[in-house]
């Protein structure tokens, strides 16, 4: 997607979601629900992709959105919209709120799996740290959060975001400029309210050649990915 395309705030409609999504497996969908439904649907339209995978609540979402709201999308005032939900019957309301409940399980394994994971992963990071300081004397840690400005946030997709990160590894990984002397490198990749895509960077330098820690952090928080 184009930045000068996306006028969504990405993140924040992914969140929404997970929190509507969240909210109709545990009391279900009522009528006064359906407008949020529609809005979120028509947003998330904006937002899709097939080349991407979906887990978790917003995996059910996509899940549910394909094989049972897909029918009620028409095209209204030259544009396609869901709004037809609106006249829905009390039965298919019920049937859709069986459908968030029944997919819970799913849900609940891919959350399983995500920490499953993250714990794994922080256990690798645990012990390559430590090898790393038992090997050498001087390690200087800096720890760096990379965000979009403010004014940029809403233009900046999953796509985009995903080439930035790949230009950051790959000068992290070429030792380029302000990661010469850098011995060690990881990263936690997340999305927020505040802050839209953003980059949790922990870097470990050679202590024998770096000493600067807060000129180091300032000069990663410049570093061009564009």
């Amino acid at each position: 997607m184009n930045m000068n395309q996306n006028t969504l705030h990405e993140p924040n409609l992914i969140i929404e979601i997970e929190s509507f999504t969240k909210t109709t497996i545990e009391q279900g969908l009522q009528r006064n629900d359906l407008p949020r439904l529609i809005k979120l649907l028509d947003d998330f339209e904006r937002i899709y992709s097939c080349n991407h995978s979906y887990s978790d609540y917003l995996g059910l979402f996509d899940f549910i959105t394909e094989f049972e709201f897909q029918n009620f999308k028409k095209l209204r005032d030259g544009k396609y919209s869901y709004e037809s939900l609106l006249k829905v019957s009390d039965q298919l309301l019920d049937y859709f709120s069986w459908q968030f409940q029944v997919h819970k399980p799913k849900v609940d394994s891919d959350l399983r799996q995500y920490k499953h994971r993250v714990k794994r992963r922080l256990e690798s990071l645990k012990k390559h740290v430590e090898d790393l300081f038992n090997h050498y004397s001087r390690n200087l840690v800096v720890r760096v959060d990379l965000k979009y400005r403010a004014d940029s946030q809403d233009r900046v997709d999953i796509e985009i975001f995903n080439k930035h990160v790949r230009t950051l590894r790959n000068r992290m990984a070429n030792k380029d400029k302000c990661f010469r002397n850098l011995k060690f490198n990881a990263w936690c990749l997340e999305h927020a309210p505040e802050g839209s895509y953003h980059v949790h960077l922990f870097l470990i330098y050679d202590g024998s050649t770096s000493t600067y820690d807060c000129k180091l952090a300032r000069w990663v928080g410049r570093v061009d990915v564009c």
